[in-house]
This record gives C-alpha cells, sequence and structure tokens, in this order.
C-alpha cells in the first residue's frame, strides 16, 4: 500500500507506478486506490482485482519456476553417430552421471540434427573441419590402427611386420561418407606401400564385411580377425588390454567435433560436457600409455 515502496522493489520511480496504476484505471473504467486520506487504500473495485491479479501473477511465477527447473534437471539431448554413441557415450553414460552430474539422451544417426528445431541441445560429429555458423570445438582427433583380440594374436601366426598381416583374416565396415576419404583397408595398404613399407600378400579386398563400424569392433572383440578402427573409439578396450594394437602404423582419421548455438539455452551445461569428455579422452590415452 505504497507506491514508493512498490517503486523501490521494481527499481522504477514512485512516477512510473503512478502512471502504470492510472493506465489500469483507465482498462477498468474504475478507480482501484483511494489517495485520499493518507495511507492509500483499495477501493471496492481495487479488492475485487487485486486477488485476481496477485493469484495469476503468482501463478505465472510458479510455472516460469518450474520450466526452468525440468529444463535444468531434464538430460542434455545429444545428436551424434552411432558409431560414437554405442562405443564412446554409452559406456561413460554412467561415469558422466557420477563425475558431473548430467544426464544425456541420446539421438544417434548418420544425420546430424537441425539445432535451430530445438531437437536437440548440441551434437557430436565426425567432422573434417568445423561445422560453420556454430559454436564447434573439436573434442579429439583420430587415427585409425590395426587392432586385434590379444588371444588371437596369441594363438595365431604372429604380427611382427606389415606382411605378417596377410595371415589373418580382415575385418571391414562400410564407410557411409563418400565426401571424405574413407579409412578403409585398401586406403591403409595403399599408403603403406606408399610410404616404402613392406605389405607383402596383404589382399586388401578379402576378409568379413560389416554394415556398421561398431559391429566391426565387436567382431573384432570377439577374436574374428584384424580390425582398422578408430583409436578414439577402441581407447579403452586398448588401455584395458581387451584389445592390442601389434604394429605402430596407422592412417589419418578426422576430428569429433562438439557443435552448439551460441545462444543455446544450456550453454553452460553443454561446454561442461564438453570439458569433461576431453578429460576423459586424455584419461584415455594416458592409460594406454602407461600399459604400452
Amino acid at each position: 500500500m505504497s507506491f514508493a515502496r512498490a517503486a523501490d522493489g521494481l527499481a522504477v520511480t514512485p512516477t512510473a507506478i503512478s502512471h502504470q496504476i492510472r493506465l489500469l484505471e483507465e482498462i477498468t473504467g474504475q478507480s482501484l486506490f483511494r489517495r485520499r486520506p493518507r495511507p492509500i487504500t483499495l477501493t471496492d473495485a481495487g479488492e475485487q482485482l487485486f486477488p485476481v491479479l496477485r493469484d495469476g501473477l503468482d501463478r505465472f511465477a510458479a510455472a516460469v519456476a518450474g520450466l526452468r527447473a525440468d529444463a535444468d534437471n531434464s538430460p542434455l539431448i545429444v545428436s551424434t553417430t552411432t558409431a560414437f554413441a554405442s562405443r564412446w557415450l554409452l559406456p561413460r553414460l554412467a561415469k558422466l552421471k557420477e563425475d558431473i552430474d548430467l544426464g544425456l539422451e541420446i539421438d544417434a544417426s548418420e544425420t546430424s540434427a537441425n539445432l535451430r528445431s530445438g531437437t536437440a541441445d548440441f551434437s557430436v560429429r565426425y567432422r573434417r573441419t568445423p561445422i560453420p555458423d556454430l559454436e564447434c570445438h573439436e573434442l579429439a582427433r583420430d587415427r585409425f590402427i590395426p587392432v586385434m583380440n590379444p588371444s588371437l594374436l596369441a594363438s595365431g601366426p604372429p604380427v611382427n611386420a606389415l606382411s605378417d598381416l596377410a595371415a589373418h583374416t580382415l575385418v571391414h565396415f562400410r564407410w557411409k561418407r563418400p565426401d571424405l576419404d574413407p579409412p578403409t583397408w585398401e586406403r591403409f595398404v595403399s599408403e603403406m606401400r606408399g610410404n616404402g613399407e613392406d605389405v607383402g600378400s596383404i589382399d586388401p579386398a578379402k576378409g568379413i564385411r560389416f554394415s556398421e563400424e561398431p559391429h566391426a569392433i565387436e567382431a573384432v572383440l570377439a577374436g574374428q580377425g584384424v580390425g582398422l578402427v578408430s583409436d578414439v573409439l577402441v581407447q579403452r578396450e586398448l588401455s584395458e588390454g581387451r584389445l592390442v594394437q601389434p604394429l605402430d602404423v596407422s592412417i589419418d582419421g578426422l576430428a569429433f567435433f562438439v557443435a552448439y548455438l551460441a545462444e543455446a539455452p544450456r550453454r553452460k551445461s553443454i561446454e561442461t560436457f564438453l570439458l569433461w569428455a576431453r578429460d576423459e579422452v586424455a584419461y584415455d590415452r594416458d592409460s594406454a600409455i602407461v600399459e604400452a
């Protein structure tokens, strides 16, 4: 019941408050306050309108607070490739929740979500260069390396040189990005030969083939052959000794980028995820070096 205290609470002048009250009185066609004698009091019309405005604004404030709480507590939605989702993200979801208390909902597809449509909060994509018009940060750059189950290496033909791979089954997967130089066994053998390496009688066209990279990795883990796979996607298996890299050779891959809108409502949470994920990549690589 004080225009002056109302003005202080709203960080405006008492005159501004008076103008608003007069406007409301013009809209209703009624006086809402008795200004004389002091202190001011509500008229009958003011008494009738006040609880409606108060309850309505309180409900509005509660709804906004509820939406904010839902956004803060709901999982971040990430759009990413099936390989990165299944081989890198899924095994780390529990650790993500434990380390930074962040939930994640994974939308796995080879087609990146349109972030401006709001269907995802951010994306992790495998590319040569950053995504234009987005905040885009490199998470990790990979290389494709030959790997195999250590039991296969122990029981099968030895692999002391590149040419020894000819005695093993090569595991292939279909590369679905025709615009990029695919990390195939054909490319691997060609680059090794171009570097002056003795590739012997390796036939890069033979072996077993899968449509998906994660399936090829599972086949290698099962001891079905030698795979040429992303070191980022199998770093944990290498550090744990479930896979071994028999030869210190590789071909270049691309990079995993974390991308989001500059004005993303949950930007702080996305950047928290980015820092955490970079630490995970560094930890896995350090662990693999120690094991080696």
